[in-house]
């Protein structure tokens, strides 16, 4: 693989790797806004858990003091009764009728009350169900999420790790390339040096060559002349 290859496949990993990251750091987002939505959820439940309570307690001490009315009620008719019939009692069928009538109209009241009391209950314990469902999903929630954060500084570590790792892979490849550049480029220059010496010794060689021809035409030509002579 080339350097310029290997560069190619590191921006690749780079690009991979921010992509995942921005992922996961959207998903974290999406957990994040659905945490807070389900803590206002709950903020509400317990707001009209309360509401309902106070509205029950309320009913509760209303229903008391109508009951209590009633009770006061029926003692001063029965209290009117016994006045009434001082030695052998007898019957008013009118005062019988409202006695009777309290007497109803009280126990109707209890029934309603405690009818009232049972449902508030009811909805009380459905309303403490809902905020531990709720809670329980909050903290399973809180519990992803930072798993989801440990895996994303995780991962993030790790590829910031194999990216500084291959980065200095990469610069010890240029690094070599560039000594083995330098080394070239010196070789070249020794051999530009050599040639050029070279050069120098072939041209005074054919120097010497012309030097050499040149005596050794008067040499002959010196030797015709004695021959001549």
């Amino acid at each position: 693989m080339t350097p310029a290859e290997r560069e190619e496949a590191l921006e690749r990993r780079e690009a991979n790797a921010a992509l995942l990251q921005a992922k996961l750091e959207k998903d974290r987002a999406a957990l994040e806004s659905e945490i807070s939505a389900s803590a206002a959820a709950s903020r509400a439940a317990s707001a009209i858990t309360r509401a309902l309570q106070a509205d029950a307690a309320k009913r509760v001490k209303d229903l008391e003091a109508e009951s209590a009315q009633l009770e006061g009620k029926l003692a001063r008719l029965k209290a009117d009764v016994s006045k009434a019939t001082p030695a052998q009692p007898q019957e008013n069928p009118s005062e019988k009728a409202a006695v009777a009538a309290a007497k109803a109209q009280l126990a109707n009241d209890r029934a309603a009350f405690d009818a009232e009391r049972a449902e508030f209950a009811r909805e009380a314990e459905a309303g403490q169900a809902k905020l531990r469902a709720e809670a329980k999903s909050l903290a399973e929630l809180r519990a992803k999420l930072v798993t989801i954060r440990s895996e994303i500084e995780a991962g993030v570590k790790a590829r910031e790790a194999d990216v500084h790792r291959k980065e200095a892979g990469l610069e010890a490849e240029r690094a070599k390339l560039q000594a083995s550049a330098t080394a070239l480029a010196r070789t070249e220059a020794q051999l530009s040096e050599q040639r050029a010496k070279m050069e120098a010794q072939v041209a005074a060689l054919a120097s010497k060559e012309v030097m050499f021809e040149e005596r050794h035409r008067q040499l002959q030509e010196n030797m015709k002349n004695f021959v001549r002579t």
